[in-house]
């Protein structure tokens, strides 16, 4: 199936209740749902009528007439599956089976995750509610809005609340973390490297990307908070549903993160990408709590401040604004280091401290 085209769906559940919660998410996000067949029989009919169109399959184990080896006769045709338990949680028996998801929200990134190539193992769904670190994506609504430098001092500054700390390069385009800090060969280490007792960098590379799923689940059973720079997010609606290996990490991200932390400008050309990624997000809902980050210009005065209701329908968890302090950025780049050991009383570093203390809370 091509890398940016949603393929058509058939839901097989019997459930009706669950049926109806893929279907309408499916739906409100802009899926073909072309059957919705309630046995085995009439699922093979309908697949039997799209011949030559990859489908995605999603059924559930309490469909009546499946058995283990029908579900096998569906494995050799083009079509991705994706099936989920019944009601109390059982899988009947059945292999690869995930648990139902809670929320459309759930489902979709779940989905979204999980498009591969035909014949490609589905990995079963998982919780972010198991993992032990809570992670925070953080990207930009355009180029040079400040994600790298929040990314790095919030790691800073969760790392001096004694909080053990894994900040992750998966900025692609411009990887930037292992340069600002003077790591050499960061790209090479198995699984990260540490800095310090409480803060450690990875730096995520095409040669790392097939086993980053196995790694991020390790970090995130390890560490108390996974920080994660994913440079741009313009974007970010093909990303979710591209198979390429440079968009493995946003979707994975987008499956377990606990919140999205927005950078972005405030003069015109900032604005208006900013709100065309809001408008994109508020389409694909995200099961992120999302807050928004606004480095302003000298001359945008309180009035003209953009506030959370400006990007309607999105909703934002917040809106911050952050101080400007170009030579407190510039200083800390020649030595290499974070705003915290360059001035820790800057009104900025505070700044980044405030945020630290709001999600450690």
């Amino acid at each position: 199936m091509d890398d940016f085209v949603q393929p058509s769906v058939i839901t097989a559940i019997a459930d009706a209740e669950f049926e109806g919660m893929v279907s309408s998410a499916l739906f409100e996000s802009g899926w073909s749902v072309i059957a919705r067949p309630l046995d085995f029989a009439t699922l093979e009919k309908n697949l039997n009528e799209a011949t030559n169109r990859s489908l995605l399959v999603i059924y559930s184990v309490d469909l009546p007439g499946l058995t283990g080896a029908k579900l096998k006769k569906l494995a050799p045709l083009n079509h991705s599956l994706f099936g989920f338990a019944d009601a109390s949680g059982s899988a009947r028996g059945h292999g690869e089976i995930s648990q139902r998801p809670t929320n459309s929200e759930e489902l979709l990134a779940y989905i979204r995750g999980n498009i591969r190539s035909p014949l490609s193992r589905v990995p079963l769904l998982q919780s972010k509610e198991k993992f032990k670190a809570k992670i925070i994506g953080i990207g930009s609504a355009g180029h040079f809005t400040g994600a790298t430098t929040l990314a790095l001092n919030l790691a800073q500054e969760l790392a001096l609340l004694e909080k053990k700390t894994l900040l992750i390069d998966a900025n692609f385009q411009a990887s930037a973390i292992a340069t600002l800090l003077d790591l050499r060969k960061i790209a090479d280490e198995d699984r990260w490297r540490d800095l310090s007792e409480n803060l450690s960098v990875a730096e995520i590379t095409q040669s790392k990307i097939v086993d980053f799923p196995n790694r991020a689940s390790e970090a995130a059973a390890y560490f108390d908070f996974i920080i994660v720079d994913l440079g741009s997010l313009q974007n970010i609606s093909n990303d979710l549903s591209d198979r390429r290996w440079s968009s493995q990490v946003k979707i994975w991200v987008s499956r377990f993160t606990h919140s999205i932390f927005i950078s972005a400008g405030s003069d015109v050309l900032q604005v208006k990408r900013l709100r065309e990624l809001c408008d994109d997000l508020a389409d694909m809902k995200l099961p992120a709590e999302i807050s928004l980050f606004i480095t302003p210009t000298e001359q945008r005065s309180k009035r003209e401040r953009i506030q959370a209701a400006d990007f309607q329908p999105f909703s934002a968890r917040d809106v911050q604004y952050l101080p400007v302090d170009t030579k407190l950025c510039a200083a800390a780049r020649k030595e290499r280091t974070t705003l915290f050991e360059i001035n820790a009383k800057a009104p900025l570093r505070k700044a980044f401290a405030a945020i630290a203390l709001q999600i450690t809370a």
